[in-house]
């Protein structure tokens, strides 16, 4: 943000959005224009609650942009338990459940831009090019820091391979 001199025009907060106190946040309800999420919802189980609460801080017209998983279609036991214990997901609405829900916050223009496939090929690709250069990284980190980032990419790629998990980019105005 600094170094784009962006510094004035751009607020980052944190702590649990669910829990603030939202006169803190910015100037309070109703002061921003916009919201911004990479891959930060889906760590939110109450999306319901966490997409009011964005409409809350957003004036009327504000966007929203959000890239979050969602569910493509019903997961297995092991799909579930890597989602809670890998990924710590605990809540993965499907593409239905999320637009409903962005829609009761008061958003409108909902845009679900499907992105299942180009996030499979990215993260099928990182495992591989991290497996490619195992000892830099382990020269560089060590083998406890390797092991656990080989755990976890192999996971996220075991999901979006498996088909039921999917990825989206979520754009949406206040009304």
């Amino acid at each position: 943000t600094k170094r784009c001199q962006l510094s004035k025009l751009v607020k980052h907060s944190l702590g649990n959005i669910l829990d603030c106190e939202l006169e803190n946040l910015g100037d309070g309800p109703g002061s921003f224009d916009g919201i911004v999420s990479f891959l930060v919802f889906l760590h939110i189980p109450d999306k319901k609650s966490l997409l009011d609460i964005c409409s809350k801080m957003l004036k009327s017209g504000g966007s929203i942009f959000v890239e979050d998983f969602y569910c493509r279609s019903p997961f297995s036991d092991i799909e579930v338990d890597s989602l809670q214990n890998d990924v710590f997901c605990k809540d993965v609405p499907t593409r239905e459940e999320y637009i409903s829900y962005t829609e009761a916050a008061g958003f409108r223009g909902v845009k679900f831009i499907e992105k299942s496939n180009e996030w499979k090929g990215y993260v099928t690709e990182r495992l591989e090019k991290f497996k490619e250069n195992k000892a830099r990284f382990i020269e560089l980190h060590g083998e406890p820091t390797y092991q656990s980032l080989l755990h976890f990419y192999s996971a996220v790629a075991a999901l979006f391979v498996g088909g039921n998990l999917g990825g989206v980019c979520l754009i949406a105005k206040k009304i």
